[in-house]
């Protein structure tokens, strides 16, 4: 046996032994209506509106709680559109299913499709991220593609020809993450620099216009951007120092700075405070602070922020009081009529083995089972026999978050009896690229440097061991 196949094989059975005694969610994301989620056994679930195939389930029959798209277990990574979902498997072969009347599965004609379907024959996919009608995607070379709706240049191909495979955008090979919005698109350069291109009427570029652009333009001079996330006509981004910032469109307060102004650049909001991640979708927007509190601002009209009302929030508030918030995600928005749909919400705790809920269910978005909206976040959706269950019920030992991240992570260890305590980190081939001591419950780890990819984290010492996978994007 290889070395490093035996690294990757002793990695993988200590993740197994040592991880919950059931598998945990890694990702969940709202769509417009529906939801899908990610599974630590490499098994994507989804439920709500099926309409357009974008459940993935070979059916276009709606879905009031999660079910398991196909039989797989080998996905990596996904990113739900209005009405269609792109992923990313092991092998690092793209997949996409659902709506395609613009071209945005990537697959070479307007077909939509019920169940996941390869795109092309490449295997070097590596980060992936869906907007109304386009998609977004960046391989191994660092190189950056989109294909889809391209009516306002969010291709960034130059023109406004829609794409139905996915074209390079210029001949970069620098691009870090992207972010997919309703018209517009989001993008952050290795050297820590802000890119946008298309829709602009709203200042949602952030280049102090609001002219749109076909090809990416440079925001600002900063090279701190960590994250980015792009909503409907807004955009929010972090910075390296963890401040958050917010930009574009202002009616239902989805800046977050207290008014209704537009703003065609970047401003801060939530002085402060230590920000470890953000999520922009139709109207609203939401962050996780340092600590696991969950804030939220903008449009409430369906109780979606979770505040137990329906009261619009211009200003950035606390959501409750519970700090082992993990991941969050605001539905994307699309255009239906003369509205702007997309009003649920979703989030993971400390446990991971429950997913909460916020907002709209009239179609089953929230996975709960029921049709039954809600405004203060839920988190019971009763036992599915996929890993959800009653959050009081819980206990994780170890907190290692935010995940995905940019590539640095926090940790607390909640039951390690004592210090010090050995870190090890093994990439996808199963070789260790890191080793840390801990030498207290709470620590961080920088993973920057590292390509984005699947990493596994080794956490032990004479008492206790614990394994978990992280995701740098």
């Amino acid at each position: 046996m290889a070395l490093r196949t035996f690294i990757l094989f002793f990695a993988l059975s200590l993740f197994h032994l040592h991880s919950f005694s059931q598998d945990t969610w890694l990702k969940v994301e709202g769509g417009t209506e529906y939801s899908v989620a990610l599974k630590s056994d490499g098994t994507l679930w989804a439920w709500g509106n099926n309409g357009n195939g974008q459940l993935g389930t070979g059916n276009t029959t709606t879905q009031l709680a999660p079910v398991q798209i196909g039989t797989d277990t080998d996905w990596e990574d996904f990113s739900t559109g209005a009405f269609h979902c792109v992923a990313i498997k092991t092998d690092g072969t793209l997949w996409a299913w659902g709506l395609n009347g613009n071209g945005q599965l990537g697959t070479g004609d307007l077909d939509q499709s019920t169940q996941p379907i390869q795109v092309g024959a490449d295997a070097n996919w590596e980060f992936i991220d869906a907007g109304q009608a386009h998609s977004l995607a960046i391989k191994d070379d660092n190189t950056l593609w989109s294909w889809g709706f391209n009516f306002n240049g969010q291709l960034g191909t130059g023109d406004t020809d829609d794409q139905n495979s996915p074209t390079q955008i210029d001949t970069a090979n620098d691009w870090l993450s992207v972010s997919a919005g309703g018209g517009h698109s989001l993008a952050i350069k290795t050297d820590g620099t802000l890119w946008a291109w298309g829709a602009n009427a709203t200042g949602q570029l952030g280049n102090g216009t609001t002219t749109p652009e076909t090809t990416p333009v440079q925001i600002g001079s900063e090279t701190v951007w960590v994250e980015v996330s792009a909503g409907f006509e807004f955009s929010t981004g972090r910075r390296s120092d963890n401040s958050i910032w917010t930009w574009g469109f202002n009616g239902n307060g989805q800046l977050g700075d207290g008014s209704l102004t537009q703003q065609d650049a970047p401003i801060q909001i939530g002085d402060e405070i230590e920000w470890i991640q953000i999520a922009a979708g139709a109207s609203f927007a939401f962050a996780i602070a340092n600590g696991g509190t969950l804030y939220g601002w903008g449009f409430n009209g369906a109780g979606q922020l979770g505040t137990g009302g329906t009261t619009q929030q211009n200003a950035i508030i606390q959501i409750g009081t519970d700090n082992d918030w993990y991941h969050v995600s605001a539905s994307e928005g699309a255009i239906v009529g003369a509205s702007v749909i997309g009003t649920h919400s979703l989030g993971l705790k400390e446990s991971q083995d429950v997913i909460c809920s916020a907002g709209s269910n009239y179609i089953g978005q929230l996975g709960d089972g029921t049709t039954e909206s809600t405004a203060p976040f839920s988190c019971m959706t009763g036992d599915l026999s996929v890993g959800i269950s009653n959050l009081s019920e819980t206990y994780d030992p170890l907190r290692l978050y935010p995940n995905p991240s940019a590539g640095f992570f926090y940790i607390r260890l909640n039951d390690l009896n004592s210090y010090p305590a050995d870190l090890n980190v093994f990439n996808s081939f199963g070789q260790l690229v890191l080793t840390q001591t801990l030498t207290g419950p709470d620590n961080s780890i920088d993973l920057s440097r590292f390509e984005k990819g699947l990493y596994t984290v080794s956490i032990n010492n004479e008492h206790r061991a614990f394994t978990r996978k992280v995701m740098i994007q």
